[in-house]
């Protein structure tokens, strides 16, 4: 068995909900949270990011703020985070699935996926383990 974690953008959690129903995945779970990546420093991502990121927090401050807080390492970006438990079998699927739904064309900020492995899984109510209790 696996976990996978991702971690993604705030507006793509539709889209990752839906790859991962049409591939017979309906369960995970998600929540809130903010972070961000490695700092970028090539001028041509940064130029191509900024209108995303001015748009995205134009009433905290003013673009000239944001830009030197995303430069400098400062700020920090709300996000998803997806956890979904598979079984061996599943878990490359899963994971084409997540960067299927979640890649963009910015070169940078489009998450990161985990994958661990899951030494058991006991479905409270019945009792079942294993593959089973996914």
């Amino acid at each position: 068995m696996k976990e996978i974690t991702a971690v993604i953008r705030m507006e793509k959690i539709s889209s990752t909900k839906k790859a991962l129903l049409d591939i017979g995945i309906p369960g995970f779970t998600a929540f809130k949270a903010e972070g961000r990546g490695r700092l970028v420093t090539d001028k041509n991502l940064l130029a191509k990011r900024k209108l995303s990121i001015v748009s995205m927090n134009s009433a905290n401050g003013g673009s000239d703020v944001l830009m030197t807080e995303f430069v400098n390492g400062t700020k920090i970006f709300p996000c998803r985070v997806i956890i979904v438990l598979a079984a061996d079998k599943d878990a490359d699927k899963i994971i084409r699935a997540i960067i299927g739904a979640n890649r963009t064309d910015y070169g940078i900020g489009d998450g990161k996926i985990f994958v661990a492995p899951l030494d058991e899984a006991i479905r409270v109510r019945t009792r079942e383990t294993g593959d089973a209790a996914l």
